[in-house]
């Protein structure tokens, strides 16, 4: 059976608040963006391209509901249907062919994840965590060993993703190395990490490394 680490409750106290100012600081931009994703479906003719894109991950070995911006155009999700083959939206997302102009601008600065949010309201997500993955991927991470992605719920931003760039830096190592600080540290000295991690991200944001 696999080992699953509860989120304690400070944490969670921490994700609800910081999101909720964050929704409110960032409720223009929300608006923004929606307008910018609707104005150019219209210009290019794609009236009915949806503003969200929503498909199904997993947070500690549970699946759920994943909404972020829609970047994909949206030929190229039918195609995928149509075919009845799995989207694979990581790859997708590093093939500039398969994403519209706003959709590039958006995934290039990680501006396309903030509609999870949402699902950290929700509890689907943590603020900081490993990043979920899909279903097939999850098998193909727990068939090889690495349970790290099903122990503890997911996050908006994580460990690796803070440290983009960094020599040595592999989501594995960096992905057990918090879920390590988690289990032997208090919930307070918990939150202090995680408002670090969250730092470090936005420096990685603002230099467009990718998340």
């Amino acid at each position: 059976m696999l080992k699953k680490i509860p989120i304690p409750r400070a944490k969670r106290y921490f994700d609800i608040v910081f999101t909720l100012i964050l929704l409110i600081i960032l409720g223009p931009l929300f608006i923004l963006i929606m307008a910018v994703i609707f104005i150019g479906n219209i210009l290019t003719g794609r009236f009915f391209n949806p503003l969200f894109y929503v498909e199904k991950r997993i947070s500690q070995d549970k699946p759920f509901k994943f909404i972020k911006f829609n970047v994909f155009k949206p030929e190229v999700i039918t195609k995928f249907r149509s075919n009845n083959e799995f989207i694979h939206t990581k790859k997708l997302e590093h093939d500039g062919k398969s994403l519209t102009l706003i959709g590039l601008i958006l995934q290039k600065i990680y501006l396309d994840e903030l509609p999870q949010l949402y699902n950290v309201l929700k509890g689907d997500l943590s603020l900081v965590g490993p990043r979920p993955v899909n279903p097939v991927n999850y098998k193909i991470i727990l068939n090889q060993g690495n349970t790290t992605k099903a122990e503890i719920k997911a996050g908006l931003t994580g460990n690796f993703q803070s440290r983009k760039g960094e020599a040595g830096a592999t989501q594995d190592k960096l992905d057990r190395e918090y879920i390590n600080f988690c289990l032997n540290n208090t919930a307070w000295k918990i939150i202090i990490n995680d408002i670090k991690i969250i730092l470090r991200t936005l420096v990685v944001i603002f230099k467009a490394k990718g998340i």
